[in-house]
Formats: structure tokens, sequence, C-alpha cells
């Protein structure tokens, strides 16, 4: 299945966050990230999907 790409800005701005929040997220591993030519940052849309309703299903559940 084909992905669609995002770059860091864009895919904060899909999650509603802060790009340095997105980039502490990527270096805790929580995001899984392509990196084409070694030093762009690429997201799937896919994976930003998940990722977002993981994380709201964790909140919703927070005492």
């Amino acid at each position: 299945m084909a992905c669609t790409w995002l770059t860091v800005p864009e895919a904060a701005e899909f999650l509603h966050i802060d790009k340095a929040t997105l980039y502490r997220y990527i270096k805790q591993k929580k995001l899984k990230v392509n990196r084409p030519g070694g030093w762009a940052i690429r997201i799937c849309l896919e994976e930003l999907n998940t990722f977002g309703e993981e994380k709201t299903h964790a909140e919703a559940h927070r005492p």
C-alpha cells in the first residue's frame, strides 16, 4: 500500500502539536520515520493516524 509522506511541519500541524514536540517523539522512537537521503525526515500519514488514535485513547483513560 502506498503511503502519503509528510514533512515534520506538516505532521506537527496534522497532530496539532509543536514541531519540537514531534521531534521529541521521533527521538524517543514513539513514531516511525523515513529518512530519504539520510537527513530529511518524512512521516507516513497512516503512522500519524495510528499514533494520534493511541495518544487520544491514552489521554482519555488518564485519571
